[in-house]
């Protein structure tokens, strides 16, 4: 049967409402084959009301972890805006990794899985080094040691793929690509670990300029990869672009901006998010955020969304919150030193 055929299909077979109840309650594995079958399951999914309903049903959880830094010490705190606020402590925490201070470097939102390092590990001496990466599941306060990459090189960004239908008996299945900065050399040195084999291997360097990815922005990931914004460097000519990196073929591009976001918003604060399984670029000009959707990933093409004012947020709140992601298609997240909001 075409794709056409049993779209047509499932339209005249079930009602809405029950197509929606259906999907409520399908796993988290099988959530994202079931927007592959039609537009209208795919919008179900995507609907407000969806996500709350389905966390529960599926007895998960879904919210941020933000990571704040104090007197030199890291802290994550789970916020969500479907539980009680503020939520259990216990709900989502850190607090059962055998190293007391942990830096998150990557999230796996599909199987919540968590990629951190001691962050005190730089402090091991030579001749004992630490073992200091480790992935857990907070929800369910289990964790792993991993082996060690070459940790001579700094960090330039971190990224983790879970992949579905794990291993035997619940076993996690994940990858995680490292990019780090070698010396005196202008590319990115690249490093990928696989669950599978349980050891870390070398890939190909990335041509382009080591310090051009924005520091601590995490991985946004749509259309199959994993994706970052960069600054300008004098490799690419002075413009802004998105690094994309496609985890499981370890291929990567990069993904011109919209030319009105970088010639007559040059300095605007900006920012990639992933909403609908789409890519997005918001751009915030004093007051005011731009959200742009790159309605055809392959040729490049963009298309804004929406332009909102945040005056009565300035207004309300002041000029502490900064614009961290986009929670849904009309839902922006914020947050500041000791609050968050939606």
């Amino acid at each position: 049967m075409s794709s056409s055929s049993s779209e047509q299909c499932d339209v005249i077979s079930l009602p809405e409402d029950q197509v929606f109840e259906m999907l409520t309650r399908v796993s988290l594995d099988d959530l994202a084959a079931c927007r592959q079958v039609s537009t209208r399951w795919r919008r179900l999914t995507y609907e407000p009301a969806f996500a709350p309903l389905h966390c529960r049903r599926a007895d998960a959880v879904s919210g941020y972890l933000v990571q704040t830094v104090a007197r030199n010490r890291y802290h994550a705190t789970f916020v969500s805006s479907m539980h009680p606020s503020p939520p259990p402590a216990d709900l989502v925490s850190l607090d059962f990794l055998p190293s007391p201070h942990v830096r998150v470097e990557a999230v796996s939102p599909h199987r919540g899985l968590v990629c951190c390092v001691d962050a005190d590990a730089d402090a091991a001496t030579p001749r004992k080094p630490a073992s200091s990466y480790y992935v857990c599941k907070p929800a369910t306060r289990q964790w792993r040691a991993l082996p060690n990459p070459r940790l001579r090189y700094r960090t330039a960004a971190t990224a983790m793929l879970a992949r579905p239908g794990g291993g035997g008996g619940g076993a996690a299945d994940f990858k995680i690509v490292r990019f780090s900065v070698p010396t005196l050399r202008d590319c990115l040195r690249c490093e990928v670990f696989d669950s599978r084999g349980m050891a870390w291997r070398r890939s190909a360097d990335i041509v382009v300029w080591p310090e051009s990815l924005v520091e601590i922005a995490p991985a946004v990931r749509a259309h199959g990869a994993m994706h970052w914004l960069r600054w300008p460097d004098r490799l690419s000519g002075g413009a802004e672009d998105i690094f994309a990196f496609d985890v499981k073929t370890e291929t990567w591009r990069l993904i011109g901006l919209p030319p009105e976001a970088t010639t007559e918003k040059r300095w605007a604060r900006k920012k990639v998010a992933a909403v609908e399984g789409k890519l997005c670029l918001v751009v915030v000009v004093d007051e005011e955020v731009e959200v742009w959707v790159l309605a055809g990933y392959r040729q490049e093409r963009w298309e804004k969304k929406m332009t909102a004012s945040l005056t009565r947020l300035a207004m309300e709140e002041g000029n502490s919150f900064i614009l961290r992601d986009l929670y849904a298609s009309d839902v922006a997240f914020f947050n500041s030193v000791y609050r968050v909001l939606w």
